[in-house]
């Protein structure tokens, strides 16, 4: 057998830990990093200057979750890799880590922990590589392949009601029975309002897409849209002999888009529904908390997998689930109730402890008010309005005339005090006369425009100068929208868009 080599001395293995040094150093393609036992940085080599974008000085002494998104942070997943490494010695992952710039990359990350000869832990090794364009690469691959799965799934969808639709017509002009004829008439109304659904929400995916999504805001009572959407999804949950429980442990008003908010919950109605097999139960709460309006809807259905919940909003997605199947569906109801919600400044999440164990959304939106009791919840949507003309008669008429359709006025008679009150009360619209005495309606205009907390507010000229040279310089100051006296409320409505949805 050959000798084996003599053992190093202490003055070869000096060489060799230099050589060593400079190779953890100098290398470029990985980020190479030691941190003591609390995650305190303590070296740094080039590879993680170019990766991370932070030079040695500017970093060493800090703590590495500075690297990781808030998300990341809030969930406390850097301790969560140190106490993996500590355990198992070593954990590998990855996701999503935080440039000195605040850009993001996809990172491939290696953390091993470092003991001494009596095991005691002295720190931590982390070797991270930047995978951000293999991982484009990649999502595009999926993101191919996902939308080639959505365009055959769309025509199969669009094909289901017009086979149906085809069929009940040409049964109903055979027909010599008014029975007969009533119920394919009743098939082609059935199917064709879900051909509608499905173009809306291929509609609206577009519109969010393309950021042309716009709500026409206002104060909105939250059980108008709950009731609203029950009664949009009756129909259906009756026909799967579902349980619905609706309760109110509060009654708030959020400011919103009616129309948008009764979209949300009856897509989760509708979602629950889907889901859940025949003679289940499907439970709404709404509750508020401090400045937040909650509504939760939940279902004894099919549940989801943990792997699937973190992609349950995203565009064209469906869970492959055979209930879901048989009802038919784009999967975009989810991805279009976020959008929605994410716009009236809100979040919503999923729960599902897993297949077979039911699911629960959670909506929370920006609390306006809470209402005293239910009467007024019933109601359609209720606009703030402010009126400012120095003619008390026509100010006290117009204001009374909007009362008279469910809305909240408030009175100025001239321009100064009209600015302080819409600082004051923020309404959602305010109908403005041009010929103030002290300051004119187009120095009004100008002067609300520049307060940011007015930016969503609709501004109405009401005024007796109808030229087109009036509705020019109108629109330059600010105003949405230039009426000419006298108006009536079909005028508003059909005039100003705010005043036209329920």
């Amino acid at each position: 057998m050959p000798d084996e080599p003599p053992p190093l001395r202490s003055a070869d293995r000096a060489p060799r830990a230099e050589l060593f040094r400079l190779l953890v150093e100098q290398v470029r393609d990985y980020a190479i990093f030691g941190l003591d036992d609390r995650g305190i940085v303590v070296s740094w080599n080039s590879g993680a200057e170019r990766i991370k974008g932070y030079r040695a000085d500017e970093i060493i002494g800090h703590h590495f979750s500075r690297f990781y998104p808030e998300e990341a942070i809030r969930a406390g997943w850097p301790q969560t890799e140190l106490e993996r490494a500590t355990e198992d010695g070593r954990f590998e992952d990855e996701g999503w880590r935080v440039r000195k710039d605040g850009t993001r990359f996809w990172a491939h990350v290696v953390i091993t922990a470092l003991r001494d000869e009596d095991g005691t832990l002295r720190g931590f090794a982390k070797v991270t590589r930047d995978l951000t364009e293999e991982k484009r690469a990649a999502q595009l691959e999926t993101d191919v392949r996902v939308v080639g799965e959505f365009v055959a799934m769309l025509g199969h969808e669009l094909r289901n009601p017009l086979a149906p639709i085809r069929n009940a017509i040409d049964v109903a002009k055979r027909a010599d029975d008014p029975q007969r004829t009533r119920w394919a008439l009743e098939v082609v109304e059935r199917q064709s309002a879900h051909l509608t659904r499905l173009v809306d929400d291929l509609l609206d995916i577009g519109r969010i897409t393309r950021g042309q999504l716009s709500l026409s805001r206002r104060r909105v009572p939250l059980r108008y849209a709950i009731e609203s959407a029950v009664e949009a999804t009756r129909a259906n949950i009756e026909r799967h002999r579902h349980q619905l429980t609706v309760t109110y442990r509060a009654h708030p008003r959020v400011r919103g888009d009616s129309v948008r908010l009764t979209q949300v919950f009856t897509n989760l109605l509708d979602n629950a529904c889907k889901y859940t097999p025949d003679g289940g139960h499907i439970d709404v709460e709404v509750s508020a908390e401090e400045d937040t309006a909650r509504v939760v809807v939940s279902d004894t259905g099919v549940g989801v997998s943990p792997e699937r919940l973190a992609h349950l909003f995203d565009v064209f997605t469906q869970e492959r689930r055979s209930l879901a199947r048989s009802e038919g569906g784009l999967g975009l109801g989810l991805a279009v109730a976020r959008h929605l919600v994410e716009l009236h400044g809100g979040d919503i999440v999923a729960e599902s402890p897993g297949p077979g164990c039911g699911s629960t959304f959670r909506v929370t939106l920006p609390l306006l008010e809470l209402l005293a009791d239910d009467t007024e919840g019933l109601r359609p949507s209720v606009l703030s309005a402010l009126v400012i003309d120095d003619n008390r008669d026509a100010a006290e008429m117009l204001a009374a005339l909007l009362e008279a359709h469910g809305h909240e006025t408030s009175l100025a008679f001239d321009g100064r005090e009209g600015v302080r009150l819409a600082a004051r009360e923020q309404p959602d619209v305010i109908l403005l006369d041009i010929g103030l005495p002290d300051m004119d309606g187009y120095q009004v205009a100008r002067r609300l425009r520049s307060d940011p907390a007015l930016r969503g507010v609709v501004l109405v000229a009401v005024t007796g100068y109808g030229a087109e040279e009036d509705r020019r310089r109108a629109l330059e100051s600010g105003f949405d929208v230039h009426l000419s006296k006298p108006i009536d409320y079909a005028t508003l409505q059909r005039r100003v868009p705010i005043f036209a949805s329920p």
